[in-house]
């Protein structure tokens, strides 16, 4: 199925799908607004969704204002997806959401595949599950991506809060769903990401934390993975609309990845 256009929409068609977002309800009480979590470093940084199972890392390297784009328009897209199917029941619907909202960001990508993964005859942990699909997707880019998941992985698994914030997130009582997204920057300031998402239908009972102590044989595991890149210009004429939009759902939607 087709995810993310291989080609942006005009700015008319994009200007009829912002205008045509549905209403997000508002708080009844106003809050006194916080400054939202944004990158302060151009170093590896990584951050975690506060209560969407999404995790978005940063290689060395990438501009702040890149990062800050990738930050909001892969929540803008989350938000969105949320208002049009379940992502528990209605995975594909969601994920075909996903692609147009992102697209409206400013994303596109060659290629995009959301398929059944074979785990009959593999025994091993969901994390280097996801190590061996993001290799797959990235090809000439894995050894910046790799490396820097791995990180990732080791600072949560350290970290009992943060098992616990990324199992609630992601864990049903028979399925999980989980979104990762490493970003680089080219030589030509683009910033390039690998997305994978996925989804996990349990075959067995186990006990623990699901992602980091369940081996991957005992799931029915459905990815959806491709690169995609950003036009930077497109995005900065769409980034009111989606601040707008997101109102304060901005300032409390991710948490940071300290480094232990």
């Amino acid at each position: 199925m087709e995810f993310v256009k291989n080609q942006l929409p005009t700015d008319e068609e994009t200007h009829l799908f912002f205008k045509a977002l549905p209403v997000v309800p508002q708080p009844r009480f106003a809050k006194l607004r916080a400054e939202p979590l944004v990158p302060e470093t151009t170093g590896e940084d990584a951050f975690i969704g506060a209560k969407s199972p999404i995790v978005v890392a940063f290689a060395d390297g990438v501009s702040l204002e890149n990062r800050k784009a990738v930050m909001y328009s892969v929540q803008f897209a989350e938000k969105y997806s949320d208002t049009v199917a379940s992502r528990k029941y209605e995975p594909i619907k969601w994920y075909m959401a996903y692609g147009v909202a992102i697209n409206n960001c400013g994303w596109f990508t060659p290629s995009f595949i959301f398929t059944d993964h074979d785990t009959s005859k593999i025994n091993v942990t969901m994390d280097s599950l996801v190590l061996d699909i993001i290799a797959q997707v990235a090809g000439i880019n894995a050894a910046a991506f790799l490396p820097l998941l791995s990180k990732v992985f080791d600072t949560i698994k350290k970290d009992n809060a943060l098992i616990t914030l990324f199992d609630n997130n992601s864990k049903g009582d028979n399925v999980g769903s989980f979104q990762l997204v490493p970003c680089l920057e080219s030589k030509e300031g683009i910033p390039v990401a690998v997305f994978a998402g996925l989804e996990c239908a349990f075959k067995s009972v186990e006990g623990g934390a699901w992602f980091w102590k369940w081996k991957s044989s005992n799931l029915k595991v459905q990815k959806a993975s491709s690169m995609i890149n950003m036009n930077y210009d497109s995005y900065k004429r769409v980034e009111p609309m989606i601040l707008d939009w997101l109102g304060q759902e901005q300032d409390d939607f991710f948490k940071s990845l300290k480094k232990p």
